[in-house]
């Protein structure tokens, strides 16, 4: 069992609640379609309620793992730069989505983030991003009817 674990997944069960009851508290509106202003909040607040019980999930039922003996295996590059390098990449996607669109954009982005973690590229590389494309788009456009931002090519 590992604490740490225990308590992120206790605080994120807490903020998925808090965002919950915010969430609650959106006006309803004549002007309403059938999702309303609740329906994709509400779907966040259910995603990290169930993440933050799959943490809990995994914690109470694999063994804990002495951590001293595994201070010299870390990641020595896990540090920082290595999280504003990602955040730089985020960033990027926003330019990168107003000119070529946000499924094109988006793909790009989901290439370049396992990509820079030090993945190898294979084809199950484009192959995820293009599924995680896929599957936004279908959540925005099809379930949610909200449309995709055009770029100036696409």
């Amino acid at each position: 069992m590992s604490r740490r674990d225990l308590l992120a997944a206790a605080i994120l069960l807490s903020i998925a609640a808090a965002y919950g009851w915010a969430t609650l508290q959106i006006p309803s509106s004549t002007l309403d379609d059938g999702v309303g202003p609740r329906g994709f909040p509400l779907m966040l607040t259910a995603a990290l309620a169930m993440v933050a019980i799959a943490i809990a999930v995994r914690a109470l039922t694999t063994a804990r793992v002495d951590t001293r003996a595994n201070d010299d295996a870390r990641e020595p590059e896990a540090r920082w730069p290595r999280a504003l390098g990602v955040l730089a990449l985020g960033a990027l996607y926003i330019p990168a989505a107003a000119v070529l669109g946000y499924s094109l954009a988006l793909f790009l982005l989901l290439v370049a983030v396992p990509l820079y973690e030090g993945a190898r590229f294979s084809w199950r590389v484009p192959a995820v991003a293009a599924g995680g494309a896929a599957v936004f788009y279908v959540l925005f456009v099809v379930v949610l009817g909200v449309r995709q931002p055009e770029g100036l090519l696409f």
